[in-house]
């Protein structure tokens, strides 16, 4: 599907958190706007990195780089101010819709707004947001009764989303995002050398205390009573918690059993995932799950848990266990690293579920959803 309207009737997108290296949202921005313009001609994206758009047929619109995201509080207050003027008056003429990919909107706007919510952590863990917490009880109300559509990267999220703020159901849509199969996939020579002798367990996420690492620990110090096993736990996080992240590991006696690894870029961690025996994402919440998916597209099978969206973004093919039972937990890690046929069946059916999630269909929905509220 192409759209052939100019740029007198342009679709803006809010792509103002993108940054210098971006992670996280800044992705998830970059790769919805690079499928979207493959669909459609009248993009109009503001960004205070357009080298991170470049080769895109959109208009680029150049803003401050104060508000990119390295910058911290004040870069997210820029941003804020940035939002509630600048963009407001660049979206007042010739705009037919507004695609924020992040909960920050123009309050009261006269255009159609649609606005991505990707979780609502702030709101649930107050402890481990002790700022955003703030913004999601005051502004981020506010930004949704200005958006025409709120999207939800789950039907989990939809739910907290409808029951957290009372935003009318209809009002709130699913859209799930989609990996980078460019960099996640199965190369000739990836996984353990000898499936008989499984390699590691992987842990890939923040070092955040509703991502449950505790239990993790717990757990993996129960396994290994049963048979040997080793963990790589890699990712950032706050200091307290991953000062009592590697407490645990002394105090279980785990020191020789864990390894702790920074973030790295794309191609180290698709080798981390094809080496893994299992990826282990035991979150207590999460708004979608991305690893769950990066880790099946490189053929790695995948424990999760019960709760919040993870058991739709892994489906029947990821393994489920409680993450406040240890014992569950461990009998889950303990059944993959010893049931070669179990790995090669969540291996084969983990490749073909991934393939449901695309950033091609992401930018189709998105795209026909800003159609739709720009029609209205």
């Amino acid at each position: 599907m192409k759209t052939l309207g100019g740029r007198a009737g342009g679709i803006g997108v809010n792509a103002s958190i993108v940054g210098d290296g971006p992670t996280g949202l800044g992705l998830y921005t970059i790769n919805v706007t690079r499928a979207l313009d493959a669909l459609r001609n009248d993009l109009v994206i503001y960004t205070s990195s357009p080298p991170a758009f470049a080769g895109l047929r959109a208009k680029i619109v150049p803003i401050s780089s104060s508000v990119r995201p390295e910058r911290g509080m004040r870069g997210h207050f820029m941003r804020l101010a940035w939002v509630q003027t600048e963009l407001r008056l660049r979206t007042r003429r010739g705009t037919r819709a507004l695609l924020n990919t992040i909960p920050e909107a123009i309050l009261g706007a006269s255009i159609p707004q649609v606005t991505v919510v990707h979780d609502l952590l702030p709101l649930f863990f107050p402890a481990e947001y002790p700022r955003q917490q703030y913004y999601f009880r005051s502004l981020v109300p506010r930004v949704l009764r200005s958006s025409r559509v709120v999207v939800a990267d789950s039907e989990s999220t939809r739910q907290d989303i409808i029951q957290s703020y009372g935003i009318a159901p209809e009002k709130v849509r699913v859209i799930y995002p989609g990996y980078d199969p460019a960099t996640y996939a199965v190369g000739s020579s990836d996984g353990p050398s000898d499936s008989t002798q499984p390699s590691y367990l992987l842990y890939v996420g923040n070092l955040l205390p509703h991502k449950n690492l505790l239990n993790l620990l717990d757990a993996l110090a129960i396994l290994r009573r049963r048979r040997p096993a080793r963990l790589i736990i890699r990712g950032e996080g706050q200091f307290m918690y991953k000062q009592a992240v590697r407490e645990r590991v002394e105090t279980l006696g785990l020191r020789d059993a864990v390894t702790f690894q920074q973030y790295a870029d794309g191609a180290a961690l698709r080798d981390l995932y094809a080496r893994a025996a299992c990826l282990v994402l035991p979150s207590l919440h999460e708004g979608f799950g991305l690893p769950v998916l990066e880790a099946m597209a490189c053929g790695t099978p995948v424990i999760t848990s019960t709760t919040s969206s993870l058991p739709e973004v892994g489906g029947d093919v990821a393994l489920r266990a409680d993450p406040y039972d240890t014992i569950e937990l461990s009998d889950a890690m303990c059944r993959v690293l010893e049931d070669r046929d179990l790995r090669e069946d969540l291996r084969e059916r983990g490749l073909k579920w991934v393939r449901g999630f695309s950033w091609h269909r992401t930018a189709e929905q998105m795209s026909r959803l800003l159609d739709e509220v720009a029609r209205a």
